[in-house]
């Protein structure tokens, strides 16, 4: 049974995937950003569901109000993309790894709603990426969304900390707001291609001032970060 769900909800994003592309196309842009700040919410939410995943979520109220912000959560599942999407931050601006480039549905969504791919293997096509993403909130604020670790974990461990979402921050003068993300790695891990009916916490943790951090102390910070994330994920 629980394959079964997964393939609708599988099934389910590639038509709402294709479909949102599909108005952003014809509207020529001009739609792509109310659609990117309403569907998300409730096509996680509609994915989980279908999935049997349920979803408890706490500290919402952390991503209200007006201007730019980065969330950024731990990630070491497929399910982790549903259940930020559910959040529903406004204005989200996401960052994905090149690879999902290739991703039937997926891809066509995120080109037409503009939201941008990270080439992690080329430094200099990177920080042209990060680039644009600091020009883009400059010009109307944004939620920038994006995993610190870099990637998903394999074995369900914390990865280390990346630099790239503190630079934004500091780049962008916003607050920082963590969102932990606890049991989506049990019921769906790296490799694992259903997803298991079960229960995931999501926490939004109050935002982290980033107001006069500085370049030589970027590493400092991160290291804390990802320290309070161990003790949020052993706790």
């Amino acid at each position: 049974m629980s394959r079964i769900r997964t393939i609708l909800a599988f099934l389910f994003s590639v038509v709402v995937f294709g479909a949102v592309a599909v108005v952003a196309a014809v509207s020529l842009g001009l739609l792509a950003m109310p659609l990117a700040s309403s569907w998300p919410g409730w096509w996680g939410r509609a994915c989980l569901w279908i999935a049997g995943v349920e979803v408890e979520f706490t500290g919402l109220e952390h991503l209200r109000g007006p201007g730019t912000r980065v969330l950024v959560a731990n990630h070491t599942s497929a399910l982790d993309v549903p259940l930020v999407a559910a959040l529903a931050p406004r204005a989200p601006l996401c960052l994905a790894k090149k690879e999902l480039q290739w991703f039937p549905g997926f891809n066509l969504m995120w080109w037409s709603h503009g939201q941008v791919f990270v080439d992690r293997r080329d430094p200099a096509r990177a920080a042209a990426s990060l680039a644009d993403v600091v020009a883009r909130c400059e010009a109307s604020p944004r939620t920038i969304i994006l995993a610190p670790e870099g990637t998903r974990s394999r074995d369900g461990s914390l990865r280390r900390f990346k630099l790239g979402a503190f630079r934004l921050a500091v780049a962008t003068g916003s607050p920082i707001v963590p969102v932990v993300v606890l049991g989506a790695g049990k019921l769906m891990p790296p490799g694992q291609w259903f997803t298991g009916p079960g229960r995931v916490e999501v926490r939004v943790m109050p935002p982290v001032d980033t107001a006069g951090w500085t370049e030589g102390e970027l590493r400092a910070r991160a290291s804390a970060l990802e320290a309070d994330y161990r003790r949020f994920l052993e706790g």
